[in-house]
């Protein structure tokens, strides 16, 4: 009878053990980047410049870009559940080092650090573990209720430290209380975790099914280990970039700045709820993650080329629901992108080292979407917008190239 249930869906049990993850990997992210929250009181707790506030960002992202590779190859090697739990208590340590210091100089290391507790391992470890928690034919609707979780208790976190903080008598005192927030908030993930989330065992004779450093070449080798990459970046890429709806509905089509940052929170939290929409998608309708990243980016594409053509004399409405269409599509994308992974026949034994050159490459737009777009919107103004609208039309092609590929490359494997 259990067996049953695991076949047909996921059962309530799953579903905690899944918002439980999404809780975990919310925490975890909220330290790191707190300046998008608490950008002011950082500052004035550390006493820093804004110069010194974007260099822990820069210590973060080295670490981060460093220990992908190698850390999918030892998410490989070391079980799930404990590499998890030992990136937690890292982020937790530093935090409280940072409570107790607030220096500038501490600090640049404790954002390296942290970019090894949550990247390091830590990243293809979770990656993985939500994999676990369903079967093959319900791994869309995990990973889409995985990442819905994880976007909302990401805002409901950071709503908390807020409220918190407002008991400081001054920023640097709110900023600290905040803080602590988020230090409990990370202790007690490790505590659910430890106590909710098992570890699937897969017991195998094969020695190929066990990690070997042979199987890196193998990785390096396959071609679906760089398609796949390469879609996830054009879907990274397309949902990192819907903020330059924001601007271009003000500066363009005449919408009030405060309408446009009201439809800018619609379009960057609540749109997380429709990503088990996509895994649903994905798990009942086409039953196939493959096919449903064709047919999400060509959706984009489409879009994204009306939006090209659309006229600027279009009614602040139209142009509202229009701009939130690419965000509604690539979140049920983006949301469920790792879900293709089983689907890809990739070997489990080697999954987190594909899960790491894939975030490698697949994330790199944080380093060129955004350097590109703003150096188009200084030099063209208003025209630049349907220049960055084509850039991101032509990533939905590449995604569907790729999507493509990825597909007949299954088809000739089965």
């Amino acid at each position: 009878m259990p067996e049953k249930t695991n076949k047909a869906g996921l059962n309530g049990s799953k579903i905690v053990v899944l918002l439980i993850l999404g809780f975990v990997n919310a925490i975890m992210y909220c330290f790191p980047y707190v300046r998008y929250v608490f950008y002011d009181q950082q500052i004035a707790a550390m006493k820093i410049t804004n110069e010194q506030s974007g260099i822990l960002m820069s210590a973060y992202s080295l670490a981060m870009l460093s220990a992908m590779i190698p850390g999918g190859i030892l998410a490989d090697k070391l079980p799930v559940k404990k590499a998890m739990l030992a990136s937690i208590f890292g982020s937790f340590v530093l935090i409280l080092i940072y409570i107790f210091t607030m220096d500038f100089k501490i600090a640049c290391v404790i954002w390296f650090l942290c970019g090894l507790t949550t990247n390091f391992v830590f990243w293809c470890s979770i990656t993985k573990g939500v994999g676990m928690v369903g079967t093959d034919e319900t791994q869309g609707t995990c990973y889409g209720i995985y990442y819905a979780a994880s976007g909302l208790i990401s805002a409901l976190v950071n709503a908390i430290c807020l409220w918190a903080s407002k008991f400081g008598a001054d920023e640097t005192h709110a900023f600290v209380i905040a803080m602590w927030v988020m230090a409990v908030g990370t202790i007690l993930a490790f505590l659910m975790l430890l106590l909710f989330f098992k570890e699937k065992e897969v017991a195998s004779k094969n020695p190929d099914d066990v990690f070997q450093i042979k199987h890196i070449g193998v990785v390096l080798k396959n071609p679906t280990t760089w398609m796949f990459s390469i879609m996830v970046l054009c879907s990274y890429g397309i949902y990192t970039s819907l903020s330059y709806f924001s601007p271009y509905l003000t500066d363009v089509l005449g919408v009030p700045l405060v309408n446009s940052s009201i439809i800018s929170i619609v379009r960057s939290n609540l749109m997380n709820l429709l990503c088990p929409l996509g895994g649903y998608i994905i798990d009942k309708i086409f039953k196939s993650a493959n096919k449903w990243y064709i047919t999400a980016f060509a959706i984009m594409a489409a879009i994204y080329a009306f939006v090209m053509i659309m006229p600027n004399t279009v009614s602040s409405g139209f142009a509202t629901f229009v701009s939130l269409l690419p965000a509604a599509i690539a979140m049920m994308l983006y949301g469920v992108i790792w879900s293709g992974l089983k689907e890809c026949k990739f070997n489990s034994a080697f999954i987190g080292t594909v899960i790491g050159i894939g975030s490698v490459l697949g994330y790199a737009p944080d380093f060129f979407y955004f350097p590109i777009f703003g150096k188009w919107m200084d030099l063209y103004g208003n025209d630049a917008y349907r220049m960055i609208f084509g850039f991101l039309m032509g990533s939905a092609i590449v995604g569907i190239i790729m999507a493509v590929l990825i597909r007949i490359r299954i088809k000739k494997a089965n």
